[in-house]
Protein backbone atom coordinates (compact mmCIF):
# COMPACT_ATOMS: atom_id res chain seq x y z
CA UNK A 1 0.00 0.00 0.00
CA UNK A 2 1.72 3.25 -1.29
CA UNK A 3 1.98 5.88 1.48
CA UNK A 4 -1.35 8.16 2.42
CA UNK A 5 -0.75 12.27 2.58
CA UNK A 6 -2.98 12.01 5.68
CA UNK A 7 -3.88 9.74 8.73
CA UNK A 8 -6.98 10.77 7.73
CA UNK A 9 -6.91 8.97 4.54
CA UNK A 10 -6.14 5.71 5.76
CA UNK A 11 -9.20 5.48 7.70
CA UNK A 12 -11.36 6.43 4.82
CA UNK A 13 -9.34 3.40 3.24
CA UNK A 14 -9.83 0.94 6.37
CA UNK A 15 -13.72 2.29 6.23
CA UNK A 16 -13.88 0.92 2.31
CA UNK A 17 -12.15 -2.14 3.37
CA UNK A 18 -14.60 -2.74 6.24
CA UNK A 19 -17.50 -1.80 3.98
CA UNK A 20 -16.40 -4.45 1.55
CA UNK A 21 -15.33 -7.38 4.22
CA UNK A 22 -11.80 -7.23 2.85
CA UNK A 23 -10.50 -5.83 6.36
CA UNK A 24 -8.07 -8.09 8.23
CA UNK A 25 -8.37 -8.33 11.79
CA UNK A 26 -5.50 -6.20 13.23
CA UNK A 27 -6.92 -3.42 11.05
CA UNK A 28 -10.20 -4.09 11.97
CA UNK A 29 -8.73 -3.13 15.72
CA UNK A 30 -7.42 -0.10 14.33
CA UNK A 31 -10.70 0.73 13.06
CA UNK A 32 -12.57 0.19 15.79
CA UNK A 33 -10.70 2.06 18.21
CA UNK A 34 -10.60 5.21 15.96
CA UNK A 35 -14.52 5.20 15.49
CA UNK A 36 -14.39 4.79 18.99
CA UNK A 37 -12.51 7.80 20.39
CA UNK A 38 -14.95 10.50 18.83
CA UNK A 39 -18.45 11.08 17.63
CA UNK A 40 -17.20 12.60 14.83
CA UNK A 41 -14.80 9.65 13.73
CA UNK A 42 -18.19 7.47 13.95
CA UNK A 43 -20.21 10.47 11.93
CA UNK A 44 -18.23 9.83 9.35
CA UNK A 45 -18.02 6.20 9.38
CA UNK A 46 -21.70 6.36 9.21
CA UNK A 47 -21.60 8.84 6.14
CA UNK A 48 -19.60 6.19 4.62
CA UNK A 49 -21.95 3.77 5.49
CA UNK A 50 -25.08 4.97 4.82
CA UNK A 51 -23.45 5.71 0.80
CA UNK A 52 -22.55 1.81 1.10
CA UNK A 53 -26.08 0.38 1.54
CA UNK A 54 -28.35 2.87 -0.39
CA UNK A 55 -25.88 2.29 -3.46
CA UNK A 56 -26.37 -1.45 -2.94
CA UNK A 57 -30.39 -0.63 -2.93
CA UNK A 58 -30.14 1.54 -5.87
CA UNK A 59 -28.14 -0.70 -7.92
CA UNK A 60 -30.12 -4.26 -6.66
CA UNK A 61 -33.65 -2.08 -7.53
CA UNK A 62 -32.86 -0.85 -11.23
CA UNK A 63 -30.53 -3.58 -12.09
CA UNK A 64 -27.34 -2.07 -12.73
CA UNK A 65 -24.38 -3.80 -13.55
CA UNK A 66 -22.22 -2.31 -10.21
CA UNK A 67 -18.79 -3.17 -11.67
CA UNK A 68 -19.07 -1.76 -15.09
CA UNK A 69 -20.87 1.24 -13.13
CA UNK A 70 -17.56 1.60 -11.36
CA UNK A 71 -15.40 1.54 -14.15
CA UNK A 72 -17.18 4.22 -16.28
CA UNK A 73 -16.71 6.74 -12.98
CA UNK A 74 -13.74 5.66 -12.09
CA UNK A 75 -12.79 6.24 -15.76
CA UNK A 76 -14.59 9.57 -16.08
CA UNK A 77 -12.61 10.65 -12.03
CA UNK A 78 -9.26 9.52 -13.68
CA UNK A 79 -9.54 11.79 -16.89
CA UNK A 80 -10.76 14.57 -14.80
CA UNK A 81 -7.77 13.75 -12.16
CA UNK A 82 -5.84 14.97 -15.49
CA UNK A 83 -6.45 18.24 -15.39
CA UNK A 84 -5.50 18.83 -11.97
CA UNK A 85 -1.79 18.80 -10.17
CA UNK A 86 -1.11 16.33 -8.34
CA UNK A 87 0.57 17.26 -4.66
CA UNK A 88 1.83 13.68 -4.33
CA UNK A 89 0.39 9.75 -5.25
CA UNK A 90 -3.13 9.14 -3.32
CA UNK A 91 -3.90 5.27 -2.72
CA UNK A 92 -6.69 3.66 -4.92
CA UNK A 93 -8.66 2.97 -1.72
CA UNK A 94 -8.74 6.89 -1.16
CA UNK A 95 -9.39 7.19 -5.14
CA UNK A 96 -12.31 4.87 -4.51
CA UNK A 97 -13.77 7.59 -2.37
CA UNK A 98 -13.86 10.02 -4.53
CA UNK A 99 -15.63 7.96 -6.70
CA UNK A 100 -18.37 6.95 -4.23
CA UNK A 101 -18.56 11.04 -3.93
CA UNK A 102 -19.81 10.86 -7.72
CA UNK A 103 -21.62 8.44 -7.65
CA UNK A 104 -23.46 10.15 -5.42
CA UNK A 105 -24.16 12.89 -8.21
CA UNK A 106 -25.02 10.26 -10.07
CA UNK A 107 -27.39 8.83 -7.94
CA UNK A 108 -29.27 11.83 -7.80
CA UNK A 109 -29.30 12.13 -11.33
CA UNK A 110 -31.68 9.28 -12.25
CA UNK A 111 -33.99 10.40 -9.49
CA UNK A 112 -32.86 8.00 -6.42
CA UNK A 113 -31.92 9.79 -3.51
CA UNK A 114 -30.50 8.87 0.17
CA UNK A 115 -33.50 9.65 2.62
CA UNK A 116 -32.43 12.31 4.68
CA UNK A 117 -34.86 14.94 6.12
CA UNK A 118 -34.61 17.64 8.13
CA UNK A 119 -35.92 15.69 11.08
CA UNK A 120 -35.36 12.00 10.39
CA UNK A 121 -32.45 10.22 9.36
CA UNK A 122 -33.40 6.69 7.08
CA UNK A 123 -31.43 4.22 6.44
CA UNK A 124 -32.11 1.15 4.30
CA UNK A 125 -30.19 -2.18 3.46
CA UNK A 126 -30.20 -4.09 -0.09
CA UNK A 127 -29.40 -7.28 -0.36
CA UNK A 128 -26.52 -7.46 2.32
CA UNK A 129 -27.16 -6.44 6.01
CA UNK A 130 -25.32 -3.90 7.99
CA UNK A 131 -24.95 -2.37 11.62
CA UNK A 132 -24.50 1.00 12.77
CA UNK A 133 -24.22 3.12 15.96
CA UNK A 134 -27.18 5.49 17.17
CA UNK A 135 -26.25 8.65 18.33
CA UNK A 136 -26.34 7.48 22.07
CA UNK A 137 -24.22 4.84 20.91
CA UNK A 138 -26.72 1.94 21.10
CA UNK A 139 -26.15 -0.84 18.10
CA UNK A 140 -27.96 -2.02 15.76
CA UNK A 141 -27.73 -4.53 13.27
CA UNK A 142 -29.83 -4.59 10.20
CA UNK A 143 -30.92 -7.49 8.10
CA UNK A 144 -31.35 -7.73 4.52
CA UNK A 145 -33.94 -5.32 3.36
CA UNK A 146 -34.07 -3.33 6.04
CA UNK A 147 -35.59 -0.24 6.68
CA UNK A 148 -34.99 2.16 9.96
CA UNK A 149 -35.60 6.05 10.91
CA UNK A 150 -34.95 7.82 13.61
CA UNK A 151 -34.70 11.84 14.56
CA UNK A 152 -31.20 12.71 13.86
CA UNK A 153 -31.28 16.30 15.97
CA UNK A 154 -33.40 15.01 18.91
CA UNK A 155 -32.54 11.58 19.75
CA UNK A 156 -30.71 11.32 23.01
CA UNK A 157 -34.08 13.20 24.69
CA UNK A 158 -36.51 11.08 22.71
CA UNK A 159 -34.31 7.26 22.38
CA UNK A 160 -37.69 6.19 19.47
CA UNK A 161 -36.43 4.34 16.49
CA UNK A 162 -38.97 3.00 14.32
CA UNK A 163 -38.29 -0.17 12.18
CA UNK A 164 -40.34 0.34 9.12
CA UNK A 165 -39.91 -3.52 7.59
CA UNK A 166 -37.24 -6.15 7.71
CA UNK A 167 -35.37 -7.60 10.56
CA UNK A 168 -32.70 -6.02 13.00
CA UNK A 169 -31.11 -6.78 16.24
CA UNK A 170 -30.71 -4.03 18.89
CA UNK A 171 -28.32 -3.83 21.78
CA UNK A 172 -29.04 -1.11 23.74
CA UNK A 173 -26.44 1.12 25.82
CA UNK A 174 -26.36 4.39 28.55
CA UNK A 175 -29.73 3.05 30.25
CA UNK A 176 -29.65 6.35 32.40
CA UNK A 177 -31.40 8.23 29.40
CA UNK A 178 -34.52 8.30 28.77
CA UNK A 179 -36.08 4.88 27.91
CA UNK A 180 -35.55 2.95 24.37
CA UNK A 181 -38.27 2.81 21.92
CA UNK A 182 -38.82 0.93 18.96
CA UNK A 183 -41.98 2.55 17.01
CA UNK A 184 -43.60 -0.75 15.20
CA UNK A 185 -46.65 0.73 13.79
CA UNK A 186 -49.74 -0.45 16.27
CA UNK A 187 -47.61 -1.47 18.95
CA UNK A 188 -44.36 -0.19 20.80
CA UNK A 189 -41.01 -2.30 22.10
CA UNK A 190 -39.70 -0.12 25.55
CA UNK A 191 -36.67 -1.79 26.34
CA UNK A 192 -35.81 -2.07 30.06
CA UNK A 193 -32.17 -2.67 29.89
CA UNK A 194 -31.69 -5.19 27.29
CA UNK A 195 -30.72 -6.16 24.16
CA UNK A 196 -33.39 -8.13 21.61
CA UNK A 197 -34.49 -8.97 17.95
CA UNK A 198 -37.11 -7.88 16.20
CA UNK A 199 -39.11 -9.09 12.67
CA UNK A 200 -41.47 -6.38 10.99
CA UNK A 201 -43.17 -7.92 7.93
CA UNK A 202 -47.01 -6.62 6.66
CA UNK A 203 -48.75 -9.33 8.73
CA UNK A 204 -47.08 -9.46 11.88
CA UNK A 205 -44.61 -8.54 14.14
CA UNK A 206 -42.32 -10.96 16.31
CA UNK A 207 -40.07 -10.31 19.25
CA UNK A 208 -37.60 -12.39 20.98
CA UNK A 209 -35.84 -11.18 24.09
CA UNK A 210 -32.08 -12.12 24.81
CA UNK A 211 -31.36 -10.22 27.81
CA UNK A 212 -32.61 -8.38 30.33
CA UNK A 213 -36.80 -7.58 29.36
CA UNK A 214 -39.19 -6.00 26.92
CA UNK A 215 -42.57 -4.57 27.64
CA UNK A 216 -44.77 -4.68 24.14
CA UNK A 217 -47.26 -1.93 24.77
CA UNK A 218 -50.73 -1.52 22.44
CA UNK A 219 -52.21 1.85 23.17
CA UNK A 220 -54.86 1.67 21.59
CA UNK A 221 -56.27 -1.03 23.21
CA UNK A 222 -54.21 -0.22 26.55
CA UNK A 223 -52.48 -3.81 26.46
CA UNK A 224 -49.14 -4.71 27.94
CA UNK A 225 -46.93 -7.87 27.41
CA UNK A 226 -43.44 -8.14 29.67
CA UNK A 227 -41.29 -10.07 27.98
CA UNK A 228 -38.08 -12.05 29.65
CA UNK A 229 -34.93 -13.66 28.15
CA UNK A 230 -35.98 -16.65 25.79
CA UNK A 231 -39.69 -15.03 25.07
CA UNK A 232 -41.30 -14.57 21.68
CA UNK A 233 -43.59 -11.23 21.61
CA UNK A 234 -46.10 -11.99 18.75
CA UNK A 235 -48.76 -9.03 17.01
CA UNK A 236 -51.01 -9.89 14.26
CA UNK A 237 -51.23 -6.85 12.21
CA UNK A 238 -54.65 -8.31 10.52
CA UNK A 239 -56.33 -9.22 14.16
CA UNK A 240 -54.49 -6.95 16.52
CA UNK A 241 -53.92 -9.74 18.71
CA UNK A 242 -50.76 -9.31 21.22
CA UNK A 243 -49.19 -12.31 22.82
CA UNK A 244 -46.41 -13.72 24.41
CA UNK A 245 -44.97 -17.55 24.42
CA UNK A 246 -41.62 -19.36 24.84
CA UNK A 247 -38.74 -18.53 21.84
CA UNK A 248 -38.68 -21.96 20.14
CA UNK A 249 -36.06 -21.22 17.44
CA UNK A 250 -32.29 -21.32 18.61
CA UNK A 251 -31.46 -19.89 15.56
CA UNK A 252 -33.06 -16.26 15.28
CA UNK A 253 -29.86 -14.64 15.80
CA UNK A 254 -27.61 -16.66 12.71
CA UNK A 255 -28.35 -13.84 9.92
CA UNK A 256 -26.14 -12.24 12.53
CA UNK A 257 -23.08 -15.17 14.37
CA UNK A 258 -23.80 -17.70 11.53
CA UNK A 259 -24.53 -19.68 14.73
CA UNK A 260 -27.03 -22.47 13.90
CA UNK A 261 -27.97 -25.55 16.56
CA UNK A 262 -30.05 -28.02 14.65
CA UNK A 263 -31.22 -31.35 16.68
CA UNK A 264 -33.33 -33.33 14.70
CA UNK A 265 -34.33 -31.27 12.02
CA UNK A 266 -35.40 -32.33 8.52
CA UNK A 267 -32.88 -30.98 6.00
CA UNK A 268 -35.20 -29.52 4.05
CA UNK A 269 -35.68 -27.27 6.69
CA UNK A 270 -32.10 -26.82 7.30
CA UNK A 271 -31.46 -26.30 3.69
CA UNK A 272 -34.10 -22.95 4.11
CA UNK A 273 -32.06 -21.61 7.13
CA UNK A 274 -28.79 -21.66 5.69
CA UNK A 275 -30.28 -20.72 2.07
CA UNK A 276 -31.31 -17.46 4.02
CA UNK A 277 -28.77 -16.66 6.14
CA UNK A 278 -26.33 -17.17 3.29
CA UNK A 279 -27.87 -16.10 0.66
CA UNK A 280 -27.15 -18.64 -1.55
CA UNK A 281 -29.59 -21.41 -2.61
CA UNK A 282 -29.31 -24.95 -1.87
CA UNK A 283 -31.31 -28.02 -3.51
CA UNK A 284 -32.37 -31.15 -1.97
CA UNK A 285 -32.34 -33.96 -4.72
CA UNK A 286 -34.73 -36.38 -3.67
CA UNK A 287 -37.76 -36.69 -0.71
CA UNK A 288 -36.16 -39.40 1.27
CA UNK A 289 -33.30 -36.98 1.91
CA UNK A 290 -35.44 -33.68 2.34
CA UNK A 291 -36.66 -35.66 5.59
CA UNK A 292 -33.27 -36.74 6.78
CA UNK A 293 -32.65 -35.38 10.36
CA UNK A 294 -29.46 -33.28 10.92
CA UNK A 295 -28.44 -33.10 14.83
CA UNK A 296 -25.46 -30.45 14.64
CA UNK A 297 -23.78 -27.46 15.67
CA UNK A 298 -22.81 -25.43 12.67
CA UNK A 299 -20.14 -21.87 13.43
CA UNK A 300 -18.85 -20.94 9.77
CA UNK A 301 -18.95 -17.96 8.03
CA UNK A 302 -18.90 -19.70 4.69
CA UNK A 303 -21.58 -21.87 3.63
CA UNK A 304 -18.97 -24.13 2.24
CA UNK A 305 -17.68 -25.26 5.64
CA UNK A 306 -21.53 -26.36 6.59
CA UNK A 307 -22.37 -27.96 3.49
CA UNK A 308 -19.40 -30.13 3.77
CA UNK A 309 -20.07 -30.92 7.68
CA UNK A 310 -23.67 -31.69 6.43
CA UNK A 311 -22.58 -34.38 3.86
CA UNK A 312 -20.69 -35.87 6.38
CA UNK A 313 -22.99 -36.41 9.03
CA UNK A 314 -25.53 -37.48 6.84
CA UNK A 315 -23.59 -39.19 4.08
CA UNK A 316 -24.46 -37.60 1.34
CA UNK A 317 -22.95 -35.26 -1.58
CA UNK A 318 -23.29 -31.61 -2.09
CA UNK A 319 -22.16 -30.54 -5.61
CA UNK A 320 -21.91 -26.52 -6.09
CA UNK A 321 -23.30 -25.55 -9.65
CA UNK A 322 -22.54 -21.55 -10.01
CA UNK A 323 -24.09 -19.90 -6.64
CA UNK A 324 -26.61 -22.76 -6.00
CA UNK A 325 -25.84 -26.15 -4.08
CA UNK A 326 -27.14 -29.45 -4.69
CA UNK A 327 -26.94 -31.97 -2.17
CA UNK A 328 -27.96 -35.41 -3.35
CA UNK A 329 -27.51 -39.43 -2.14
CA UNK A 330 -23.74 -40.54 -2.27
Amino acid sequence: MKEFDTNEEIMYALIIDDLDATISADDKEILEHWRKASSANEKVYQEFLNVHVNMDKLFEKRGYDVQSSWEVLDKKISLSAEEVPVVSMRSQKAKLWFSIAAAILVVLSVGYYFAFTNRYEVISTGSKGAYIFLPDHTRVDLNSATSIRYNKHDFINDRKLELLKGEVFINVTNHKLPQFKVVLGDIEAVDIGTSFNIVKTSSAIHVIVESGKVALTQASLEKEVLLTPGKLGMYDVNTKVLAATDNLDPNYKAWINKEFVFNEVALAEVADQLSKVYKQPIVIDGNDLKNRKLTAKLHYQTLDSAIAVISASLQCKAIKSKDTYVISVD
